[in-house]
């Protein structure tokens, strides 16, 4: 099977330059895995995203490992550093989305000091904090114990409650030795939970909102939206076969990452491919997944607002296949925009509307070629790493 990748919409197929400033006002998302519905493929790292919109310069990951971070290509122009994320979100509790986290706490949180001496905060603060589902917490105290594993720094886990979950206890003779206390969130009558963490963006607070999506297990979208001018919001859906109920969430959103693990690709694009179109429904449905035209009839469900270009690569068939999921979400959200379909390393910024109007041509946004896995810096940009 294809292993297709989350979809990203934007509005052309030409390039947009932005300054540095313009660049650092942005929202960013970066995709360190595009694989959906499975582990990693020869191709695809396993779905992770992160979120770049803090004026502070943290990073907010959405699941993810430490090893995703190390295979950025060696000329990327922002590259990532796991040491800067501050926040994970977890959108369900299927290994392919969290068997990481434990390799990456152990990277972030570095080894227990060797010194007798060493003075030990009465009051710590969680050096990251986790939020995810019912569960995200016994998993992640668990695998950490099991695994001897200590660590010099704290972390604390959060979980979002629904009506029908009970809480993790977080008493000591259960917790890690690296572990504080963490909440627990219940949502709301309406089944969401808004407003549950927030970090300072560069014109305002960014606050993030989580509602329920339809997969074969629990699982959450995120939104992370700013709260004054201009309002941007991205909304970044976990794996799902129907997403409508967390719709009322999601309304004019700048960005919709939505994932597309099945889709039916005509044999003149590719002769390997033999299912018919209502065999690709019937199995996505079964496996809990998405086909393109899902995706984008839920982007012109919620009025999805138009975004900035990437770049087009037409190199060979697995490229095709791509061109083709992009066709069929673009049909189906029926905007005059185009969809796009996101492949390891590709990063979407959504500008400030000032930086839309008035793009210079200081620095090129650059993505990742999906044939070949590298990234197309432009020379006169100056790199930075965050």
């Amino acid at each position: 099977m294809y292993n297709l990748c989350a979809l990203s919409l934007r509005l052309s197929s030409r390039h947009l330059h932005l300054s540095r400033l313009e660049m650092a006002q942005a929202m960013t998302v970066h995709f360190l895995g595009t694989s959906s519905g499975g582990g990693p493929s020869e191709s695809r790292n396993c779905s992770s995203l992160v979120v770049d919109c803090l004026k502070t310069g943290q990073l907010w990951s959405i699941t993810g490992t430490t090893r995703q971070f190390a295979f950025q290509p060696h000329d990327t122009p922002l590259w990532l550093k796991p040491q800067n994320v501050s926040k994970m979100f977890i959108t369900h509790l299927h290994a392919d989305h969290i068997l990481g986290i434990t390799g990456f706490l152990r990277n972030v949180l570095f080894a227990p000091s060797i010194d007798p001496n060493v003075v030990v905060p009465a009051n710590p603060t969680p050096r990251i904090e986790i939020y995810g589902p019912a569960g995200i917490r016994n998993f992640v105290r668990s695998t950490l114990i099991m695994t001897l594993t200590s660590t010099a720094e704290k972390f604390v886990v959060h979980e979002l409650l629904s009506t029908d979950d009970a809480p993790t206890p977080c008493s000591p003779e259960v917790m890690h030795s690296s572990e504080l206390v963490g909440r627990d969130i219940h949502c709301t009558e309406d089944g969401f939970w808004r407003n549950f963490t927030q970090g300072e963006g560069v014109f305002g607070d960014v606050v993030v909102d989580a509602g329920p999506i339809l997969h074969r297990d629990p699982c959450l979208g995120y939104i992370f939206r700013e709260t004054g001018e201009p309002k941007r919001k991205l909304v970044i859906l976990g794996d799902t076969y129907d997403a409508d109920p967390i719709i009322p969430l999601c309304r004019e959103a700048s960005l919709l990452i939505h994932e597309a693990t099945e889709a039916h690709i005509p044999s003149e694009i590719n002769p390997q491919y033999k299912r018919s179109l209502e065999t690709v429904q019937r199995v996505a449905l079964a496996r809990g997944h998405s086909i393109p035209q899902q995706a984008g009839a839920f982007a012109k469900t919620i009025g999805l607002k138009s975004l900035f270009p990437a770049p087009r690569y037409e190199r060979d068939k697995r490229v095709n296949v791509m061109r083709e999921i992009e066709r069929q979400a673009t049909e189906a959200w029926d905007s005059g925009r185009n969809a796009i379909a996101a492949y390891d390393f590709m990063r979407v910024a959504v500008p400030a509307p000032a930086s839309m109007a008035h793009a210079s041509r200081m620095q090129q946004v650059s993505y990742a070629d999906p044939s070949e896995g590298l990234v197309y810096v432009d020379k006169r940009s100056n790199k930075r790493k965050r």
